[in-house]
Protein backbone atom coordinates (compact mmCIF):
# COMPACT_ATOMS: atom_id res chain seq x y z
CA UNK A 1 0.00 0.00 0.00
CA UNK A 2 0.99 3.30 -0.99
CA UNK A 3 2.30 6.01 2.02
CA UNK A 4 -0.13 8.55 2.31
CA UNK A 5 1.28 12.23 1.96
CA UNK A 6 -0.41 15.23 3.64
CA UNK A 7 0.15 18.97 2.32
CA UNK A 8 -0.10 22.12 4.51
CA UNK A 9 0.10 25.76 3.69
CA UNK A 10 0.62 28.07 6.73
CA UNK A 11 0.43 32.30 6.29
CA UNK A 12 -2.01 34.79 7.16
CA UNK A 13 -2.20 36.08 3.99
CA UNK A 14 -3.36 33.02 1.92
CA UNK A 15 -6.18 33.40 4.52
CA UNK A 16 -7.01 36.52 4.00
CA UNK A 17 -7.39 36.00 0.26
CA UNK A 18 -3.92 38.13 -0.35
CA UNK A 19 -1.81 35.59 -1.78
CA UNK A 20 -3.09 32.09 -3.50
CA UNK A 21 -1.60 28.64 -2.36
CA UNK A 22 0.61 27.85 -5.84
CA UNK A 23 2.57 24.91 -4.57
CA UNK A 24 -0.26 22.08 -4.48
CA UNK A 25 0.07 21.41 -8.37
CA UNK A 26 3.64 21.24 -8.69
CA UNK A 27 3.94 18.77 -6.00
CA UNK A 28 0.99 16.42 -6.60
CA UNK A 29 2.66 16.26 -9.96
CA UNK A 30 6.55 15.35 -8.64
CA UNK A 31 5.06 13.20 -6.06
CA UNK A 32 2.95 11.42 -8.99
CA UNK A 33 5.83 10.26 -10.60
CA UNK A 34 7.15 8.53 -7.76
CA UNK A 35 3.85 6.84 -7.16
CA UNK A 36 2.88 9.13 -4.35
CA UNK A 37 -0.32 11.23 -3.94
CA UNK A 38 -1.64 13.50 -1.62
CA UNK A 39 -4.38 12.70 0.50
CA UNK A 40 -4.49 15.77 2.58
CA UNK A 41 -4.35 19.51 1.88
CA UNK A 42 -4.68 22.23 4.24
CA UNK A 43 -3.76 25.65 4.90
CA UNK A 44 -3.48 27.77 8.40
CA UNK A 45 -2.96 30.88 9.18
CA UNK A 46 0.62 32.30 11.19
CA UNK A 47 -0.72 31.09 14.31
CA UNK A 48 1.53 28.91 16.79
CA UNK A 49 -1.60 26.92 18.11
CA UNK A 50 -3.08 26.45 15.02
CA UNK A 51 0.28 25.26 12.69
CA UNK A 52 0.98 22.28 15.59
CA UNK A 53 -2.65 21.26 15.79
CA UNK A 54 -2.62 20.98 11.81
CA UNK A 55 1.21 19.04 11.94
CA UNK A 56 -0.48 16.55 14.37
CA UNK A 57 -3.62 16.40 12.84
CA UNK A 58 -1.71 15.66 9.47
CA UNK A 59 1.08 13.53 10.97
CA UNK A 60 -1.96 11.12 12.34
CA UNK A 61 -3.35 10.45 9.47
CA UNK A 62 0.26 10.15 6.77
CA UNK A 63 3.46 9.30 7.32
CA UNK A 64 4.77 11.80 4.99
CA UNK A 65 3.97 15.41 5.82
CA UNK A 66 5.07 18.99 3.63
CA UNK A 67 4.69 22.26 5.27
CA UNK A 68 5.36 25.14 3.14
CA UNK A 69 5.88 28.79 4.75
CA UNK A 70 7.29 30.07 7.75
CA UNK A 71 10.86 29.66 7.97
CA UNK A 72 11.67 33.52 7.77
CA UNK A 73 13.00 35.25 10.48
CA UNK A 74 10.35 37.42 11.70
CA UNK A 75 8.04 36.67 15.13
CA UNK A 76 5.28 35.57 12.55
CA UNK A 77 7.66 32.88 11.22
CA UNK A 78 6.46 29.75 13.14
CA UNK A 79 7.23 26.65 11.61
CA UNK A 80 10.89 25.63 13.62
CA UNK A 81 8.72 26.16 16.79
CA UNK A 82 5.64 24.24 15.94
CA UNK A 83 7.51 21.35 14.75
CA UNK A 84 9.05 21.27 17.50
CA UNK A 85 6.26 21.43 19.90
CA UNK A 86 4.13 18.86 17.82
CA UNK A 87 6.95 16.40 17.77
CA UNK A 88 8.09 16.30 20.99
CA UNK A 89 11.80 18.00 20.02
CA UNK A 90 13.59 20.99 21.26
CA UNK A 91 15.12 23.23 18.98
CA UNK A 92 18.60 23.48 18.69
CA UNK A 93 21.14 26.42 17.98
CA UNK A 94 22.77 25.23 14.69
CA UNK A 95 26.52 26.78 13.91
CA UNK A 96 27.09 25.83 10.55
CA UNK A 97 23.74 27.04 9.31
CA UNK A 98 24.35 30.64 10.93
CA UNK A 99 27.64 30.65 9.21
CA UNK A 100 25.60 29.71 5.61
CA UNK A 101 23.08 32.72 6.52
CA UNK A 102 25.70 35.17 7.33
CA UNK A 103 28.04 34.29 4.30
CA UNK A 104 25.08 34.34 1.94
CA UNK A 105 24.10 38.48 3.30
CA UNK A 106 27.87 39.38 2.76
CA UNK A 107 28.41 38.01 -0.41
CA UNK A 108 25.50 40.15 -1.60
CA UNK A 109 26.35 42.87 0.87
CA UNK A 110 22.68 43.42 2.50
CA UNK A 111 22.99 44.51 6.40
CA UNK A 112 21.49 41.35 8.39
CA UNK A 113 19.57 41.62 11.35
CA UNK A 114 19.69 40.32 14.54
CA UNK A 115 16.78 38.17 13.90
CA UNK A 116 17.98 36.36 10.99
CA UNK A 117 19.73 34.69 14.07
CA UNK A 118 16.19 32.93 14.30
CA UNK A 119 16.73 30.70 11.03
CA UNK A 120 19.60 28.88 12.77
CA UNK A 121 17.08 26.78 15.49
CA UNK A 122 15.99 23.23 14.30
CA UNK A 123 14.03 20.88 15.77
CA UNK A 124 16.58 18.25 18.10
CA UNK A 125 17.65 15.28 15.18
CA UNK A 126 16.34 17.45 11.85
CA UNK A 127 18.21 17.18 9.08
CA UNK A 128 19.16 20.84 7.18
CA UNK A 129 17.90 21.15 3.49
CA UNK A 130 20.28 24.27 2.18
CA UNK A 131 18.09 26.63 0.13
CA UNK A 132 19.80 27.74 -2.91
CA UNK A 133 18.18 30.91 -3.52
CA UNK A 134 17.24 32.03 -0.29
CA UNK A 135 18.17 33.33 3.15
CA UNK A 136 16.15 30.11 4.79
CA UNK A 137 16.72 27.00 5.03
CA UNK A 138 14.49 23.83 5.03
CA UNK A 139 14.87 21.10 7.63
CA UNK A 140 12.96 17.00 7.66
CA UNK A 141 12.65 15.42 10.59
CA UNK A 142 12.05 11.92 11.25
CA UNK A 143 9.81 11.43 14.38
CA UNK A 144 6.88 9.32 15.26
CA UNK A 145 7.26 7.25 12.23
CA UNK A 146 6.55 10.08 10.51
CA UNK A 147 8.74 11.78 7.36
CA UNK A 148 8.35 15.38 8.08
CA UNK A 149 9.67 18.38 5.45
CA UNK A 150 9.49 22.27 6.27
CA UNK A 151 10.23 24.20 3.03
CA UNK A 152 10.43 27.90 1.84
CA UNK A 153 7.15 29.38 0.96
CA UNK A 154 8.73 30.91 -2.21
CA UNK A 155 8.05 28.92 -5.41
CA UNK A 156 11.74 29.72 -6.69
CA UNK A 157 13.30 28.40 -3.47
CA UNK A 158 11.00 25.39 -2.46
CA UNK A 159 10.92 23.80 -5.73
CA UNK A 160 15.00 22.94 -6.02
CA UNK A 161 14.93 22.21 -2.20
CA UNK A 162 11.80 20.17 -3.61
CA UNK A 163 14.11 18.36 -6.24
CA UNK A 164 17.41 18.06 -4.69
CA UNK A 165 16.40 17.03 -1.27
CA UNK A 166 12.59 15.91 -0.45
CA UNK A 167 12.06 13.67 -3.81
CA UNK A 168 15.35 11.38 -3.33
CA UNK A 169 15.09 11.18 0.48
CA UNK A 170 11.16 9.66 -0.13
CA UNK A 171 12.75 7.18 -2.58
CA UNK A 172 15.01 6.38 -0.37
CA UNK A 173 12.81 5.97 2.58
CA UNK A 174 9.64 4.08 1.31
CA UNK A 175 12.01 2.44 -1.20
CA UNK A 176 10.27 4.10 -3.81
CA UNK A 177 10.24 3.62 -8.13
CA UNK A 178 9.01 5.46 -10.69
CA UNK A 179 5.42 4.75 -11.72
CA UNK A 180 4.80 7.22 -14.37
CA UNK A 181 6.42 9.61 -16.77
CA UNK A 182 4.90 12.39 -17.20
CA UNK A 183 6.10 16.11 -19.64
CA UNK A 184 4.89 19.52 -20.05
CA UNK A 185 4.67 21.29 -23.20
CA UNK A 186 2.62 24.67 -24.91
CA UNK A 187 0.55 24.87 -27.85
CA UNK A 188 0.54 28.67 -29.30
CA UNK A 189 -1.73 30.03 -31.51
CA UNK A 190 -4.97 27.92 -31.36
CA UNK A 191 -8.18 27.98 -28.95
CA UNK A 192 -8.04 25.61 -26.07
CA UNK A 193 -11.04 23.66 -27.33
CA UNK A 194 -9.40 23.07 -30.43
CA UNK A 195 -6.16 21.59 -28.50
CA UNK A 196 -8.45 19.33 -26.60
CA UNK A 197 -9.68 17.91 -29.41
CA UNK A 198 -6.72 16.77 -31.06
CA UNK A 199 -5.22 15.85 -27.93
CA UNK A 200 -7.74 13.79 -27.35
CA UNK A 201 -7.67 11.75 -30.23
CA UNK A 202 -4.41 11.55 -30.00
CA UNK A 203 -4.43 10.01 -26.44
CA UNK A 204 -6.91 7.72 -27.28
CA UNK A 205 -4.46 5.84 -29.91
CA UNK A 206 -2.07 5.58 -26.77
CA UNK A 207 -2.96 2.86 -23.91
CA UNK A 208 -1.92 4.47 -20.57
CA UNK A 209 -1.62 7.46 -21.48
CA UNK A 210 -3.82 10.99 -20.42
CA UNK A 211 -3.50 14.66 -20.58
CA UNK A 212 -4.26 17.95 -18.83
CA UNK A 213 -4.77 21.66 -20.55
CA UNK A 214 -4.38 24.95 -18.92
CA UNK A 215 -4.53 28.21 -20.17
CA UNK A 216 -1.45 30.30 -19.60
CA UNK A 217 -0.69 33.49 -20.78
CA UNK A 218 -2.31 32.88 -24.03
CA UNK A 219 -0.85 30.07 -24.81
CA UNK A 220 -2.54 26.33 -23.81
CA UNK A 221 0.06 24.64 -21.85
CA UNK A 222 -0.21 20.78 -21.96
CA UNK A 223 0.71 17.93 -19.87
CA UNK A 224 0.98 14.91 -20.55
CA UNK A 225 1.64 11.31 -19.01
CA UNK A 226 1.90 7.86 -19.74
CA UNK A 227 2.83 4.26 -17.40
CA UNK A 228 5.42 3.67 -19.99
CA UNK A 229 8.86 5.80 -20.95
CA UNK A 230 7.99 4.70 -24.40
CA UNK A 231 4.53 5.47 -24.32
CA UNK A 232 5.02 8.79 -24.09
CA UNK A 233 8.25 9.19 -25.89
CA UNK A 234 5.71 8.40 -28.88
CA UNK A 235 2.89 10.74 -27.82
CA UNK A 236 5.22 13.26 -27.75
CA UNK A 237 6.48 12.80 -31.00
CA UNK A 238 2.31 12.23 -32.19
CA UNK A 239 2.02 15.82 -30.64
CA UNK A 240 4.85 17.30 -32.56
CA UNK A 241 3.90 15.99 -35.67
CA UNK A 242 -0.21 17.15 -35.27
CA UNK A 243 0.74 20.97 -34.25
CA UNK A 244 3.73 21.68 -36.22
CA UNK A 245 4.60 25.36 -36.01
CA UNK A 246 1.95 25.72 -33.11
CA UNK A 247 3.98 23.48 -31.14
CA UNK A 248 6.83 25.13 -28.88
CA UNK A 249 7.39 22.18 -26.69
CA UNK A 250 9.03 22.80 -23.11
CA UNK A 251 10.43 26.29 -22.96
CA UNK A 252 8.88 29.23 -23.01
CA UNK A 253 7.40 31.33 -26.06
CA UNK A 254 9.87 33.82 -25.23
CA UNK A 255 13.33 31.62 -24.56
CA UNK A 256 12.17 30.03 -28.58
CA UNK A 257 12.16 33.18 -29.91
CA UNK A 258 15.90 34.32 -28.04
CA UNK A 259 16.60 30.79 -29.46
CA UNK A 260 15.48 31.52 -32.86
CA UNK A 261 17.18 35.15 -32.96
CA UNK A 262 20.42 33.83 -31.79
CA UNK A 263 20.66 31.01 -34.00
CA UNK A 264 19.79 33.24 -36.95
CA UNK A 265 22.09 35.84 -35.65
CA UNK A 266 19.34 38.74 -35.81
CA UNK A 267 18.97 41.51 -33.49
CA UNK A 268 15.15 42.70 -32.13
CA UNK A 269 14.09 46.23 -31.47
CA UNK A 270 10.34 46.26 -29.94
CA UNK A 271 8.06 49.34 -30.09
CA UNK A 272 5.00 48.95 -27.78
CA UNK A 273 1.55 50.93 -26.60
CA UNK A 274 -1.31 49.10 -25.34
CA UNK A 275 1.31 46.09 -24.12
CA UNK A 276 3.02 48.57 -22.09
CA UNK A 277 6.59 47.48 -21.65
CA UNK A 278 5.29 43.16 -21.74
CA UNK A 279 7.13 42.17 -24.80
CA UNK A 280 9.67 43.57 -23.41
CA UNK A 281 9.71 42.26 -20.02
CA UNK A 282 8.77 38.93 -21.29
CA UNK A 283 12.51 38.68 -23.42
CA UNK A 284 14.22 40.57 -20.68
CA UNK A 285 13.89 37.18 -18.40
CA UNK A 286 15.60 34.95 -20.76
CA UNK A 287 19.00 35.07 -20.09
CA UNK A 288 21.24 35.61 -22.44
CA UNK A 289 18.79 38.09 -24.57
CA UNK A 290 21.35 40.77 -24.58
CA UNK A 291 23.03 39.33 -27.27
CA UNK A 292 20.38 40.17 -29.46
CA UNK A 293 17.81 42.98 -27.72
CA UNK A 294 18.94 46.41 -29.17
CA UNK A 295 16.09 48.53 -27.88
CA UNK A 296 12.66 49.12 -27.11
CA UNK A 297 10.30 51.63 -26.27
CA UNK A 298 7.02 52.21 -24.95
CA UNK A 299 5.05 54.56 -27.37
CA UNK A 300 1.87 55.17 -25.72
CA UNK A 301 1.12 58.84 -27.10
CA UNK A 302 1.13 59.72 -30.56
CA UNK A 303 3.63 61.89 -30.18
CA UNK A 304 6.02 59.48 -29.00
CA UNK A 305 5.24 57.05 -31.72
CA UNK A 306 6.23 59.84 -34.26
CA UNK A 307 8.84 61.05 -32.60
CA UNK A 308 10.97 58.12 -31.42
CA UNK A 309 9.82 55.85 -34.27
CA UNK A 310 9.64 58.00 -37.15
CA UNK A 311 5.63 57.63 -37.94
CA UNK A 312 4.06 59.91 -40.03
CA UNK A 313 1.83 62.20 -37.96
CA UNK A 314 -0.18 62.22 -41.23
CA UNK A 315 -0.49 58.48 -41.01
CA UNK A 316 -1.98 58.49 -37.59
CA UNK A 317 -4.36 61.15 -38.25
CA UNK A 318 -5.38 59.39 -41.29
CA UNK A 319 -5.57 55.42 -40.11
CA UNK A 320 -5.38 56.00 -36.39
CA UNK A 321 -3.21 54.87 -33.86
CA UNK A 322 -4.51 51.43 -33.84
CA UNK A 323 -4.35 50.58 -37.15
CA UNK A 324 -2.24 48.20 -39.15
CA UNK A 325 -1.06 51.00 -41.23
CA UNK A 326 0.60 52.73 -37.60
CA UNK A 327 1.67 49.20 -36.44
CA UNK A 328 3.19 48.22 -40.10
CA UNK A 329 5.43 52.01 -39.52
CA UNK A 330 6.14 51.05 -35.81
CA UNK A 331 8.18 48.01 -36.36
CA UNK A 332 9.51 49.90 -39.26
CA UNK A 333 10.93 52.36 -37.52
CA UNK A 334 11.71 50.42 -34.15
CA UNK A 335 13.93 48.53 -36.43
CA UNK A 336 15.29 51.27 -38.88
CA UNK A 337 16.49 53.51 -35.55
CA UNK A 338 17.67 50.81 -33.02
CA UNK A 339 19.35 49.28 -36.28
CA UNK A 340 18.18 45.84 -35.66
CA UNK A 341 17.12 42.94 -38.24
CA UNK A 342 13.32 42.84 -36.80
CA UNK A 343 11.16 45.52 -35.31
CA UNK A 344 8.17 43.99 -33.71
CA UNK A 345 4.92 46.22 -32.78
CA UNK A 346 1.97 45.87 -30.50
CA UNK A 347 -0.88 49.34 -31.12
CA UNK A 348 -4.36 48.23 -29.79
CA UNK A 349 -6.95 48.94 -27.09
CA UNK A 350 -6.69 47.18 -23.61
CA UNK A 351 -9.64 48.81 -21.94
CA UNK A 352 -11.91 48.90 -20.07
CA UNK A 353 -12.52 52.10 -22.29
CA UNK A 354 -11.40 53.95 -25.27
CA UNK A 355 -13.23 51.32 -27.52
CA UNK A 356 -16.42 52.13 -30.31
CA UNK A 357 -18.56 50.30 -32.65
CA UNK A 358 -15.81 50.54 -35.39
CA UNK A 359 -12.86 49.87 -33.01
CA UNK A 360 -13.90 48.11 -30.10
CA UNK A 361 -11.65 46.87 -26.31
CA UNK A 362 -9.48 43.95 -27.30
CA UNK A 363 -8.46 45.11 -31.04
CA UNK A 364 -4.86 45.35 -30.89
CA UNK A 365 -2.65 45.19 -33.99
CA UNK A 366 1.04 43.42 -34.72
CA UNK A 367 3.70 44.01 -36.98
CA UNK A 368 6.88 42.33 -37.62
CA UNK A 369 9.59 43.58 -40.19
CA UNK A 370 12.23 41.11 -40.85
CA UNK A 371 14.38 40.57 -44.02
CA UNK A 372 12.44 43.45 -46.25
CA UNK A 373 9.22 42.15 -45.33
CA UNK A 374 6.31 43.69 -42.71
CA UNK A 375 3.73 41.49 -42.03
CA UNK A 376 0.53 42.01 -39.68
CA UNK A 377 -2.08 40.57 -37.74
CA UNK A 378 -5.25 41.86 -36.47
CA UNK A 379 -7.00 40.25 -33.25
CA UNK A 380 -9.87 40.91 -31.33
CA UNK A 381 -8.98 40.01 -27.65
CA UNK A 382 -11.18 39.08 -24.94
CA UNK A 383 -10.88 39.79 -20.86
CA UNK A 384 -10.33 42.30 -18.87
CA UNK A 385 -7.34 44.69 -19.28
CA UNK A 386 -4.53 42.22 -18.33
CA UNK A 387 -6.00 39.48 -20.12
CA UNK A 388 -5.86 41.99 -23.18
CA UNK A 389 -2.41 42.52 -22.88
CA UNK A 390 -1.17 39.26 -21.46
CA UNK A 391 -2.35 37.95 -25.12
CA UNK A 392 -1.39 40.78 -27.00
CA UNK A 393 2.02 40.23 -25.86
CA UNK A 394 1.91 36.55 -27.04
CA UNK A 395 0.69 37.20 -29.89
CA UNK A 396 3.74 39.81 -30.64
CA UNK A 397 5.82 37.10 -29.43
CA UNK A 398 4.56 34.18 -31.45
CA UNK A 399 4.36 36.78 -35.15
CA UNK A 400 8.29 37.22 -34.50
CA UNK A 401 8.87 33.16 -33.98
CA UNK A 402 6.67 32.28 -37.41
CA UNK A 403 8.56 34.90 -39.09
CA UNK A 404 12.05 33.89 -38.15
CA UNK A 405 10.54 30.35 -38.90
CA UNK A 406 9.49 31.15 -42.05
CA UNK A 407 12.24 33.75 -43.43
CA UNK A 408 15.07 31.13 -41.99
CA UNK A 409 14.11 28.83 -44.11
Amino acid sequence: MKPRVAVIATGTELMRGRAVEAHLAYVARRLEAIGLEIDRHSACGDDLSRIVEEIRTAAARAPIVLLSGGLGPTQDDLTRAAAAQAFGRPLEFRPSAWRTIRARFRRFRVPMARINRRQAFFPRGARILPNSRGSAPGFALVAKGVHFFALPGPAPELRPMFERFVIPLLVRAFRLRRSTWWWEGCVVGLPEATVDERVRTLVARRPGTSYGLALSGGTVALHVQADKARSLRILIGDLEKEFGARWIGTRSLEETVADLLVRRRATIAVAESCTGGLVLHRLTSVPGISDVLREGWVTYSNASKAARLRVAPSLIRRRGAVSADVARAMARGAADVAGADVGVAVTGIAGPGGGSKKKPVGLVYHAVHYRGRTRTERRLFPGNRDQVKERAATCALDLVRRALLERGR
